[in-house]
């Protein structure tokens, strides 16, 4: 989950607009540019607010069109003119799903009715995509593949089912293609075609009024045709240099018409071009237009024309984007005339107008001489200290600790000089520095951690240490501006190993390393631009690739050009050659390679740009489920040290002693024996070797310890920073004043930019200004401290899941650091015993203001947060909480947990009632779930096991700017997971909206009292749906799903949370025995299993594919837990019922391999869930009220007999073993015999023998048994029943015989004790007590006592 943090430069990114899109509500106005994004602005009635941009695309944007959603939410598609078409959710700034499609695209637009996704372009046929998938559904062919469209159009005749597509090629020709509905075909070839004398069309449109008459625009003539048979109505010519670019219909009687260098047309059609007339008539002629209003305000690149019949602004507009980013609103009123009154320019914005220009650098230096805020215009990363190199315009380069730089640019604190002084300062550079390198980064072998390369516009490469500040090379080979540095690639040897190759603006190339005055190799006949540099390492080649695809073969040891490849040969060359590896990041990208190379911190400086005339801009990526793992490994790793280190002072305090002993003895034995000279230097020599050997070892120890706290601090210096962004500040002061007195937050000095992460590298980056909309869209209502939860939904859900995961982790953290400082504090000693106490007592009261401290921030922002925002709060997102409801990491699992449930209560039964009428219908769609597979197969599976952030991304729905948090839109496939755990969710946490019972209007909750209900969340035959789609997502083998998904484990879940629900519609036999499969995961150890049921947490120590493994066995064992809670008789039964069927199975002789074949068999999972069942049977012992074990107490023990091993029982007594078993009366174990007498609620007396499990069965009663007890020798046996008020005496046999085992018990005699008591009447609870070998007594609770002599 990554959380970025921008921080803008001081000007305006590059935004050259080519293509212009606004919403069909006049609300928000999308401009794409030619750098590849999208910049979304927020339309009033006198202003456009730019809100946020949306990265995505690699190349020119060059349209952009609007799908129908379904509800509020604005779905736009956009394409590149490279083929990648992207979707986004423009609302919410969330990316959702992209494609590529072959060849250079030029439009695209959406069919009106079925909302697929029209595009074509530099090539033959036109493509049609599906607008949830993005798949490809139809081609539109042209019989004559070299007839290329160039533009269409899409138009519905009226009351018409079918699309037209009516386009104009590149030889004047039109054709028409006829989409129908129930098309199936790949393949379509157009319907009509006709030949029109238009050279050179740039764009066809309809008149959206009539649908009468076309207009086609070429770049030197323009003519309006009839529909249908394309009759010239009215033509056109332009009588300047500059031609055409675009037209469109301005009324059913005008159109506009615009060129390239921003003049605007308006020009009126005649009469006949307007209305239906007979053209048959020999004495017709086309009349030429008349001119009305012209408008040039700079260069134009696109246009485009609205019309507004709301009563909210009952203007015609005309919205223009501009070559320099510039957008602009054109109204004109109707009842006025245009050729007198003209467009009058009301609404513009650009980014250079907007921008703050006080925006605060991630590096604030000011230039000496004049004061004037200094430029970034390089910076690197260098994670492994968590330190930033940034190269100003002055050519100094700064390097400090990254965490001082957002503190100080950020956040409000006290300026310290001398903090700022320390920060390395290295100067060389006469220019400013163009590029920097730091190697170690992706070549940590090869690379020195204290290495770094810069570029300056001073034509010369250097290389620094650093650390100490110092020059180590300095090289000017090029003759112009150093723009880019490379790395060699990992195999290089020699001296090629530990290089770095600089490029030039001149074009020239040249590779330097630190060990040599002078470079490696130099080469400077390049003509264009060079791309990328590859090699042939084997061949001692170098290959350079250049803008106009010319490839440059070199030699490397020798120097020489061998040759000049180009065409095919210089394609084939470059395919078959290793790729080098980039140092300088100039585009906003991360790769896997990035995330886990620069995010080793959970903290990340990306510097970007969408162009090389714009100012370096950073953003701050914090990763909080890498923050929490790390906090949660260094501490551990910290606490072991202690212990090893307390452990060695113990015994070295020992050693002392001895030694002291042992050198008493030595001197003694010196003093007689006579040692020669050389003898004494090799005892020295010996001696100071083995100190020197203990005192590195002890070194490195010690420096191990210290690194692995010192970056224990930076990852919490990390996490106050992430909180310090993300806390609702202004929400409650008091809280606030916490944060900074004793959590030590700091408060942001200004508003900060944040964004979000999507998925294939895509963002969503606020703009400076942002809380400007906020103001103008309810100025009344919202405040500033709460604009930032008005904003997004995903933004939202990502802030609030990180804080209240944060704030939990560092509640934990800071009181376990806390008792491992006490523990400490009682081994040392201290004279002053009245200063440690004073001591221990403030760091007590400290402790606990920060544990209610973070406590308050977590109730802050999983529960207050929604009723202190307006009504613009933008909830989170039920489809991503879903998705994590049963997450690998615990902090996050619980915060997604504690929201998911505070927004299901938060929008009330009617929201919930929306909710399931959204989601339930994927359920529908999707088919019966199949029977399940084997059970056993689940593990013989041999597939690679899916961590949680590996595991499939699921396109999410978005939120509905309503009260109610409800997503909306056509979802793909995919939402069917997301449906199951939602719907599950509210089964499991609102039994008593649904109809559980087939009985209506009734539900009865065991928690609450009798509900009369007339409608229900879901009726019975939806529950008896949902029942079997959850219960196939536990049971999906891992072919279909991943054995370790967050979707099982949330399956597992709710499974056993509801089961009082779900146990009407599925097999309580198949779903425990599935739960206890997953727990008997092989990639788990027994230790992290025994942790999982003593305290419910997974250590953090352990590879990723054990903890998720751990994860999936944590969920299981609680959800077995809470069935057996909810359901024991049932679970008891049906874990007898299996062990039995496999007693006998093994005892007929049949291996539990022959047996596992068999679909219906679980002997495997038994034979190797011995200690899951174990835990689950103790777990019912120790729950289940007395009067209700009794009914059961005979198969409890004859399970736990079954799963405990027989060898244990001759070191080990049952009382050891299974502690909770032996407290019940009802069972009794002699050690002596090894026999366990059960009493059961039939008056019978089961009599068990540990060694061979096999159950004697003796008539004692007639009535439930009370108590059982054995004497100490095993012989005999006496039991109660209250019912009957009679003990029974049994005894087994004596002989020669009896003394090696004991033979069968045979009833004695029946004593009547007590008068029986009523079968409703309390029980006395009656315990035996042996006063001797042949004297018993039997005690009741109201201190009766009863002896017997047996």
């Amino acid at each position: 989950m990554l959380l970025p943090v921008v921080l803008w430069g001081s000007t305006p990114p590059s935004h050259t607009i080519s293509s212009l899109y606004l919403s069909r509500d006049d609300k928000i106005l999308i401009s794409g540019s030619t750098e590849g994004q999208l910049l979304v602005c927020d339309v009033f009635t006198d202003a456009l607010i730019p809100r946020y941009i949306l990265v995505g695309h690699s190349a020119e944007v060059i349209g952009i069109d609007q799908l129908d959603s379904g509800l509020n939410n604005l779905h736009v598609i956009s394409a590149s003119s490279n083929g990648e078409v992207f979707r986004w959710n423009v609302t919410d700034g969330a990316y959702m799903s992209s494609t590529v499609v072959q060849g250079p695209l030029t439009k695209i637009q959406t069919l009106p009715s079925s909302q697929n996704i029209l595009i074509c372009g530099q090539y033959g046929a036109m493509t049609v995509l599906d607008h949830s998938t993005l798949e490809v559904k139809h081609h539109l062919v042209p019989s004559d593949p070299s007839h290329w469209v160039l533009c269409y159009t899409v138009f519905q005749p009226p009351k018409a089912k079918d699309e037209e597509v009516v386009c104009m090629t590149v030889n004047g020709q039109i054709k028409t293609w006829n989409l129908q509905a129930e098309c199936r075909e790949k393949v379509i070839l157009e319907s009509e075609t006709k030949i029109l004398n238009c050279p050179r069309p740039v764009c066809v449109t309809y008149n959206p009024k009539s649908l009468y008459n076309c207009l086609v625009v070429c770049q030197s003539i323009w003519r309006i045709y009839r529909a249908g048979d394309f009759v010239l109505l009215c033509s056109g010519s332009s009588n300047q240099e500059v031609p055409w670019s675009g037209g469109k219909f301005y009324t059913v009687d005008k159109i506009m018409l615009w060129r390239e260098n921003g003049e605007l047309y308006i020009f009126k059609l005649p009469a006949r071009a307007i209305r239906p007339v007979d053209h048959s008539d020999a004495s017709w002629s086309a009349e030429p237009p008349t001119y009305l209003h012209r408008i040039s305000t700079g260069p134009l690149m696109e246009c485009l024309l609205v019309h507004k019949k709301s009563k909210r602004t009952p203007h015609d507009i005309v919205i223009r984007g501009d070559r320099d980013g510039r957008l602009s609103l054109w109204k004109q009123e109707r009842e006025k005339d245009i050729s007198t009154e003209g467009l009058v320019e009301c609404i513009h914005t650009s980014l250079s107008e907007m921008w703050d220009q006080e925006n605060v650098a991630i590096v604030n230096d000011k230039c000496e001489k004049c004061g004037v805020p200094l430029d970034i215009t390089s910076s690197v990363y260098l994670e492994a200290l968590s330190y930033l190199a940034c190269g100003l315009s002055s050519g100094d380069i700064v390097v400090g600790l990254v965490h001082n730089f957002l503190t100080h640019a950020l956040f409000k604190c006290d300026v310290d000089t001398d903090e700022i002084d320390t920060r390395v300062r290295l100067k060389g550079h006469s220019g400013s520095v163009s590029v920097l390198l730091y190697p170690h980064s992706n070549q940590p072998s090869a690379y020195q951690p204290n290495i770094l390369y810069s570029g300056g516009v001073d034509f010369s490469v250097k290389i620094w240490d650093w650390k100490k500040g110092k020059l180590l090379q300095s090289f000017t080979t090029h003759t112009g501006p150093v723009t880019r540095l490379f790395l060699p690639p990992t195999q290089a040897t020699g001296k090629l190993r530990g290089s770095v190759v600089s490029v030039c603006q001149d074009n020239s190339i040249a590779i330097t390393t630190h060990s040599l005055v002078v470079p490696l190799f130099v080469g400077s006949c390049h003509h264009t631009s060079v791309l990328e540099i590859r090699w042939r390492l084997a061949e001692d080649i170098l290959l350079v690739h250049c803008l106009d695809d010319t490839v440059y073969v070199w030699g490397l040891s020798t120097g020489h050009l061998d040759r000049i490849e180009t065409g095919a040969v210089a394609l084939s060359l470059i395919s078959a050659c290793q790729t080098v590896s980039e140092g300088e990041h100039c585009k906003l990208e991360i790769t896997n390679s990035a995330d886990t190379a620069r995010l080793s911190t959970g903290l990340s400086v990306v510097p970007f740009r969408f162009s090389q005339v714009d100012n370096l801009s950073h953003m701050v990526l914090f990763d909080t489920e890498l923050l929490l793992h790390l906090l949660t490994q260094l501490q551990t790793n910290i606490f072991t040290n202690e212990l090893k280190r307390t452990k060695s002072n113990i015994s070295e305090k020992r050693g002392r002693v001895s030694a002291r002993a042992d050198q008493r003895q030595v001197d003694r034995r010196s003093s007689i024996i006579k040692q020669t000279e050389t003898a004494k230097l090799l005892e020295e020599r010996s001696v100071t070797s083995e100190l020197t050997v203990e005192e590195t070892k002890s070194t490195e120890e010690n420096e191990e310890n210290d690194d692995t706290k010192d970056r224990f601090d930076v990852v919490k210096l990390t996490c106050s920073l992430l909180l310090s962004c993300l806390h609702a500040w202004g929400v409650d002061l008091n809280i606030d004043r916490t944060c900074v007195k004793h959590l030590g937050l700091m408060v942001p000095s200004r508003e900060l930019t944040y964004g979000t992460v999507g998925s294939s590298s895509t963002f969503m980056l606020l703009l400076p200004g942002w809380e400007q909309r906020i103001h103008k869209q309810t100025p009344t209502t919202v405040q500033p401290p709460f604009g930032r939860w008005c904003l997004s939904s995903s933004l939202t859900t990502q802030h609030l899941l990180s804080v209240s995961a944060l704030a939990n982790k560092q509640m934990s953290t800071d009181l376990t650091l806390s008792f491992n400082r006490r523990s400490r504090n009682l081994v040392v000693k201290r004279e002053d015993k009245t200063r440690e106490r004073e001591e221990m007592m403030r760091q007590s009261i400290n402790e606990s203001e920060k544990k209610a401290g973070w406590s308050h921030v977590t109730a802050l922002h999983c529960i207050v947060l929604p009723e202190h925002v307006p009504p613009g709060y933008c909830s989170p997102l039920l489809t991503h909480l879903a998705l994590k409801w049963q997450d690998r990491c615990m902090e996050v699992r619980e915060a997604s947990q504690a929201l998911f449930l505070r927004e299901l209560r938060r929008i009330g039964f009617a929201g919930r009632q929306q909710l399931v009428n959204q989601w339930y219908p994927y359920i529908v769609r999707k088919r019966d779930p199949v029977p399940p597979e084997p059970l056993e197969k689940l593990y013989s599976m041999e597939l690679p096991l899916v961590p949680d952030y590996f595991a499939k991304f699921i396109n999410r729905p978005t939120k509905s700017r309503s009260s109610v948090s409800v997503e909306d839109e056509d979802l793909p496939a995919d939402s069917y997971p997301v449906s199951v755990i939602i719907l599950g969710v509210i089964v499991s946490e609102f039994p008593d909206e649904v109809e559980v019972s087939s009985v209506r209007n009734h539900v009865a909750s065991p928690n609450r009292r009798d509900v009369i209900r007339s409608s229900f969340l879901l009726t019975h035959e939806m529950l008896r749906g949902v029942a079997a789609h959850l219960f196939s997502q536990l049971i999906k083998p891992p072919s279909q799903l991943p054995l370790h998904s967050p979707v099982r484990r949330a399956s597992v879940d709710l499974i056993g949370r509801g089961f009082g629900v779900w146990s009407e519609f599925v097999n309580l036999t198949a779903v425990v025995m599935t739960l206890l499969e997953l727990q008997t995961d092989p990639l788990v150890p027994i230790e992290i299993k025994k942790a999982i049921a003593q305290s419910g947490n997974i250590p953090g120590t352990g590879n990723k594919e054990c903890l998720a493994a751990a994860a999936t066995v944590r969920a299981a064992y609680q959800a077995s837990i809470l069935i057996a809670n909810n359901k024991p008789q049932q679970t008891v039964t049906a874990l007898s019922k299996e062990i039995l069927t496999f007693k006998c199975d093994v005892e007929a002789g049949l291996s539990i391999q022959s047996l596992s074949v068999f679909p219906s068999s679980y002997h495997t999972i038994l034979d190797k869930g011995r200690y899951p069942i174990y835990l689950l049977v103790q777990n019912i012992i120790e729950k289940t009220k007395a009067r209700d074990l009794a009914t059961i107490i005979v198969k409890i023990v004859e399970i736990m007999l079954f799963c405990i091993d027989t060898e244990q029982f001759k070191t080990r007594t049952l009382s050891e073993l299974v502690p909770s078993l032996t407290k019940n009366v009802l069972i009794d174990y002699c050690s002596a015999t090894q026999q366990v007498a059960v009493g059961s609620a039939e008056g019978l007396v089961h009599v068990f023998d540990v060694k061979s499990t096999k159950c004697t069965p003796l008539h004692a009663h007639n009535a439930p048994t009370s108590a059982v007890s054995f004497a100490t020798n095993g012989r005999t046996l006496v039991t109660f029943s209250e019912s009957e008020g009679r003990v029974s005496i049994w005894q087994s046999s004596s002989g020669l015989l009896s003394l090696m085992s004991p033979g069968p018990l045979k009833l004695v005699r029946m004593v009547d004790a007590l008068p029986p008591l009523p079968q409703n009447h309390p029980s006395k609870s009656p315990v035996f007590k042996w006063e001797a070998t042949k004297l018993v007594s039997l005690y009741l609770n109201d201190k009766t006592k009863k002896s017997f002599a047996v």
